[in-house]
């Protein structure tokens, strides 16, 4: 989700300002899912943000990425905010900073998995004793998960297939439909 902060920058039309937010997120969330949020809002609210390619040369010799050169490729995206340079600068820190970007991952996973599998969280689970219609309640329940999590994933794979792609939010947004559907799956089996 889009800070509060970043849709002030936006809403003043702050261009420098935006530019080193989505030039930072590259760095901090080095799985872009918050870059891709972003550029979606910039690219719907301030299109003018971007400017052409300027034509210097990048550096596309994968075993020259390094810190360095990450450095120097988030330098120049700042002064010459262009879609080539983002694209560029995404593979060069997807390498860079690709076990970063796995430890994010990794605790990402575990969060949603511990959010949908503790039983204080579910919504939907019901004691032993419970009566049979709060029983039926919660399987009604967990099947408008299972159809409304389908549907997103219907929107998704809509989505890549205009793109012609797939983008890391497209996979974020997967793991989260998947995970909500492992829950209801779960919660529907446990209420029968």
């Amino acid at each position: 989700m889009v800070s509060p902060e970043f849709r002030a920058t936006i809403s003043e039309k702050n261009l420098l300002r935006a530019r080193i937010m989505i030039k930072d997120s590259f760095v901090v969330d080095p799985t872009f899912t918050q870059l891709d949020e972003m550029l979606s809002y910039v690219r719907t609210n301030l299109p003018n943000l971007f400017v052409p390619f300027d034509g210097e040369s990048l550096e596309n010799d994968v075993t020259k990425w390094n810190e360095a050169v990450m450095n120097e490729e988030l330098v120049q995206l700042v002064t010459n905010f262009s879609e080539m340079r983002v694209s560029h600068l995404k593979k060069v820190v997807a390498k860079v900073l690709e076990s970063e970007a796995a430890k994010i991952r990794r605790k990402r996973s575990e969060q949603t998995h511990q959010k949908f599998s503790s039983p204080q969280s579910t919504k939907t689970s019901v004691d032993k004793g419970t009566s049979l219609k709060t029983k039926e309640s919660a399987r009604h329940y967990a099947l408008g998960t299972l159809a409304s999590e389908a549907k997103k994933i219907h929107k998704v794979v809509t989505q890549v297939e205009i793109q012609r792609g797939w983008k890391s939010n497209n996979v974020d947004e997967m793991e989260r439909a998947a995970s909500a559907i492992l829950k209801a799956v779960l919660d529907y089996k446990s209420n029968r």
